[in-house]
């Protein structure tokens, strides 16, 4: 029994862990530009990727991916962490979410602070289960609470062709395939779920989770229909996720996962107070700085459009809205070719002097794809990371200069 229960709460903290701003948004702009269709091609990947990772991967090599790639699955979550914040703040301001949980306290501002708790405070295992369990179960019940909305008329077609669709599709794909991989939430319930099963119990939660953003599209302005559930929502899973990422990657996190990839002090004495200060001040740095460089990109999006158009694909109720969904479009960069090339170009031994040049050039022509409404763009940024992946080298047989002991690098 006790086993059990640990598998569907393991599966329910990957849930809660994995609904991003990505899974509550996106839907959204798939739905206006090309109706369930659009849905469809973005949740089956997303689902079974993620379903997958519990699959391919096991314990023992999840220690391994971990230790060998842990600055990457670092980034990764600190940019997951910026991305969440930035998109508060985003909806706060742009979609209205302000006042419509009936106080006057910025719940959304105040929640961001949370992940500096974990900083200092991990928590275990069994309270990451607990939390992700009871976050989910709040998420399901604001979904009730909010009802079927747009599930009741699903929208069938949307702005763009489904030609269009038909060039996104396996972009969209080759992101959420590989970027599981580099999530270090799903490492951690890998290796403490008493069963990899648990991904099959994340898959059906989460497939609720979609199915709750999709509901709250409105047809009639392209835009997310607000009430104060689907703002509590947004509030709560985008909380949750920041905790969670700084939980498995600040220093204090191998007391709970020994095998988490932590950022490590260096233990000289002499530099062990700016070492960390300069871990408690890197999210607060990095966020702040994140959205100021955004919002800055949002702003040129309005006032210089020749430079950055965004009104040909996001056209909506307003340029300022317009804007802002362009800058999340450029969020989504780092999550559909920078971490899953980099990630496949570094599987295949790919020497940085091909990888770099090749991702800048593909984020290029994903800017154009998916800000431009050029969506060919998107595989001509497909292709160029296919074909850099196919350069060969001496090195890509030889087995990686990495010895494992207790799941800790020695190299």
């Amino acid at each position: 029994m006790r086993r059990s229960v640990e598998i569907v709460g393991w599966g329910l903290y990957l849930a809660s862990s994995w609904t991003w701003c990505i899974g509550m948004f996106l839907p959204i702009l798939l739905l206006r530009w090309w109706g369930w269709p659009g849905f469809v091609a973005f949740a089956v990947p997303n689902i079974l990727g993620c379903v997958a990772f519990g699959y391919v991967f096991t314990p023992e090599t999840s220690r391994r991916f971990v230790a060998r790639y842990a600055p990457s699955i670092r980034w990764f979550a600190w940019v997951t962490i910026a991305f969440q914040s930035w998109f508060g703040s985003w909806a706060d301001r742009r979609l209205g979410m302000q006042g419509l949980l009936g106080t006057s306290v910025n719940w959304s501002d105040l929640c961001r602070l949370l992940p500096l708790l974990f900083l200092m405070f991990p928590g275990t295992g069994r309270f990451w289960m607990i939390a992700g369990t009871v976050c989910t179960i709040a998420s399901f019940a604001l979904f009730a609470t909010n009802g079927l909305g747009a599930l009741n008329d699903p929208p069938v077609v949307g702005s763009m062709t489904p030609m269009s669709l038909a060039w996104a599709a396996p972009f969209m794909a080759f992101g959420f395939l590989l970027c599981p991989a580099l999530d270090p939430t799903f490492h951690r319930a890998l290796q403490q779920s008493p069963s990899r099963h648990s991904f099959a119990v994340f898959g059906v939660a989460f497939a609720a989770q979609l199915l709750f953003a999709a509901s709250t599209f409105n047809a009639a302005t392209g835009l997310v229909s607000l009430a104060w559930p689907i703002a509590a929502q947004i509030i709560l899973q985008t909380s949750f996720t920041m905790c969670a990422m700084v939980s498995v990657t600040s220093p204090t996190s191998l007391r709970s996962w020994p095998t988490a990839p932590a950022w490590i002090l260096r233990s000289t004495s002499r530099a062990s107070f700016i070492n960390f200060a300069s871990v408690l001040a890197l999210p607060v740095v990095g966020m702040a700085l994140g959205r100021f460089v955004l919002d800055l990109l949002t702003a040129i999006t309005v006032d210089v459009p020749v430079m950055m158009p965004a009104s040909e694909l996001l056209a909506s109720v307003s340029s300022v809205t317009s804007a802002g969904e362009a800058t999340y479009l450029r969020w989504l960069g780092f999550y559909g070719i920078i971490f899953p090339a980099w990630l496949l170009l570094k599987l295949r031994r790919v020497p940085a002097s091909v990888a770099w040049p090749a991702i800048f050039v593909a984020a290029a022509a994903a800017e154009r794809g998916m800000v431009g409404a050029r969506t060919s763009y998107l595989l001509v940024s497909l292709g160029v990371i296919v074909i850099a992946a196919l350069w060969q080298n001496d090195n890509f047989m030889k087995e990686p200069e990495i010895a494992i002991e207790d799941g800790r690098s020695n190299a």
